[in-house]
């Protein structure tokens, strides 16, 4: 039988209407029971919302696109640089360049990091105008988009092929001791600046502050530093199936390792096709992706858009090492501590010189840094975020916006008034060319 979408709507709205009003028989005498009005947008909002469920998304030309490829496809200029780093992992990263100044100055760059498992692709998923690298390409920024180690765009090495465990022995400790310097090394001598800006997202914060530790003279090379979601403490992290399974990363962890899997959780291929047809073409799968969705990273749930959901989703799963995911573990049963990856008291001995792994001591961070977290974030929570605001010894100010999600920070309806305006706001101007940390009050947050 062919869909009616006038019958559909039509019972749909009688169905709410009788619904709510016996709500409203209920609650009638309370002061707070909401206005008629309130409820007759309601019920049309409801109605729209169930008659749409099976109608058809728009097809996004974007899902199988490189990040290079959609930025181009938006009309803005690219550059693919590739950096090795120390210990010979080949990182790509993605530049939005900018146009020099009248006197051949550079602009100020902007490098921004994404999560675990992500790539640069992330933070590309919105439209141009909510979508932060642009954004700040508008702003005439020189904007700089990074890659994780093992993940689809950084899968190379000098001498080791993906193909080997070995190539995939890394943590959260590689990626900040070794990737982070060199990117911010190749970034200052490739545009002779004295200093950049670094925006980051959960795991990409906490590399950062891995790097910021283990390398102290980075931080006179960032002027500011801008958290957002930032992952260091995991001890209070809300998401029930992580939960469930932390207590056994490590058996989990060596399971995986004994059966030849070593890296994961790449959907490239088959994996991009099968995402994409469960999350579209009807706005129903849509919404159900995106309920999948908040169950790991906290419930927003009408601040997503179900048309960039599939995008959204096959985002997500880029690829990264066993090791990076189980740390998240180690850290959870840590409690509150950032602490680097336990090889097990014999292999902590050998690295660390200590039974115990090494805790980072985040109050030796100098760069200043302004924090941005969700008070609905289920993976960094409200708990874990206060803690790491009593680590930092140069925090400049922290806003919580309360019903922010792990995941509204990037694709968010209303990211761009709620946090990237705010955040633009603290970087210096894209003419500035400075020495030293920028550290104008009017930028300050409250």
């Amino acid at each position: 039988m062919l869909f009616n979408r006038r019958l559909h709507c039509w019972l749909s709205f009688t169905t709410l209407v009788s619904t709510c009003c016996y709500t409203w028989s209920e609650h009638a005498a309370s002061a707070e029971a909401i206005t008629a009005s309130k409820l007759l947008k309601n019920w049309s909002r409801k109605a729209e919302e169930y008659a749409r469920l099976f109608d058809r998304l728009p097809q996004h030309d974007e899902l199988f696109l490189t990040p290079p490829q959609v930025i181009r496809k938006r009309g803005y200029p690219v550059e693919i640089h590739h950096v090795t780093t120390d210990d010979g992992y080949i990182l790509e990263l993605h530049r939005i360049p900018a146009k020099p100044l009248n006197d051949g100055s550079p602009r100020k760059a902007v490098f921004i990091h994404h999560g675990v498992i992500e790539s640069s692709g992330t933070w590309l998923v919105n439209p141009s105008s909510l979508a932060l690298p642009f954004l700040l390409a508008d702003q005439s920024y020189d904007v700089w988009l990074g890659n994780f180690r093992g993940n689809r765009y950084s899968r190379r090495h000098v001498q080791l092929s993906p193909k080997q465990s070995k190539f995939w022995q890394f943590s959260w400790d590689e990626i900040g001791n070794f990737d982070i310097p060199a990117i911010i090394n190749h970034i200052l001598t490739l545009t002779g600046l004295p200093t950049m800006s670094y925006i980051g997202h959960s795991l990409g914060c906490g590399v950062f502050f891995i790097a910021m530790v283990k390398h102290p003279e980075l931080n006179a090379k960032i002027d500011t530093m801008v958290a957002l979601a930032p992952l260091s403490s995991f001890a209070n992290f809300k998401t029930p199936i992580y939960r469930a399974l932390a207590p056994f990363s490590r058996p989990i962890e060596a399971f995986l390792k004994k059966i030849g899997i070593w890296g994961w959780l790449d959907s490239d291929g088959l994996g991009d096709v099968l995402l994409k047809s469960a999350c579209s073409p009807t706005y129903k799968q849509a919404k159900f992706c995106r309920y999948l969705l908040g169950l790991v990273t906290g419930h927003n749930r009408e601040n997503i858009h179900p048309s960039i959901t599939a995008l959204a989703v096959t985002n997500i799963f880029r690829g990264t090492s066993v090791q990076v995911i189980a740390q998240f573990g180690q850290n959870y049963l840590a409690g509150e501590t950032f602490q680097a990856y336990d090889y097990g008291k014999k292999g902590n001995l050998k690295r660390y010189g200590s039974p115990e792994p090494y805790e980072y001591p985040l109050g030796k961070i100098t760069t200043p840094v302004y924090v941005f977290s969700g008070g609905n974030d289920l993976l960094v929570t409200p708990e874990d975020v206060d803690w790491l605001l009593t680590q930092l010894t140069n925090l400049k100010g922290s806003v919580r916006i309360p019903e922010y999600s792990h995941m509204d920070f990037l694709w968010g309806s209303d990211v761009k008034e709620k946090i990237y305006n705010p955040v633009i706001a603290l970087l210096p101007p894209p003419s500035a060319f400075s020495y030293g940390h920028f550290t104008s009050s009017s930028r300050i947050l409250d």
